[in-house]
């Protein structure tokens, strides 16, 4: 009995770890594709946007301007850019879905990764709102 309970500790402690390492994936991948123009905080002050002709969006009202409810979904269509969503006209930053998929070397999990980023940068940004 005491080693079935260890083991299901090991494998809750490795989840728990998994989620953990994808928090912080979030983090990494937002400063390094997103923070340049939504700024570090989100407020969407990075360092290019003097440079832009669109103003940028500020991230962390996100949830206030969705009446509470953090739009993940809608966040992760926009990280992605790839699937026009005509009530939002073009789209005016990175196609990130394209650049995610070529940055894959396994052509058979392609979108699965394209997917996990997006979303762990979708996750990250709902830390973000205020």
């Amino acid at each position: 009995m005491s080693l079935w309970g260890f083991t299901l500790g090991l494998i809750f402690m490795a989840q728990s770890l998994a989620y953990g390492a994808d928090a912080n994936q979030g983090e990494e991948m937002y400063m390094q594709y997103c923070s340049s123009c939504h700024g570090q905080d989100g407020r969407g002050s990075g360092s290019v946007t003097t440079f832009l002709k669109v103003k940028v969006h500020d991230l962390t009202l996100l949830k206030k301007n969705n009446k509470g409810i953090y739009p993940e979904d809608e966040v992760i269509v926009a990280i992605d850019g790839r699937r026009k969503i005509r009530s939002h006209g073009d789209p005016k930053m990175p196609v990130w879905g394209a650049t995610f998929g070529r940055e894959v070397k396994d052509p058979k999990s392609g979108e699965v990764t394209v997917g996990l980023k997006e979303k762990a940068i979708a996750e990250y940004v709902a830390t973000l709102q205020r």
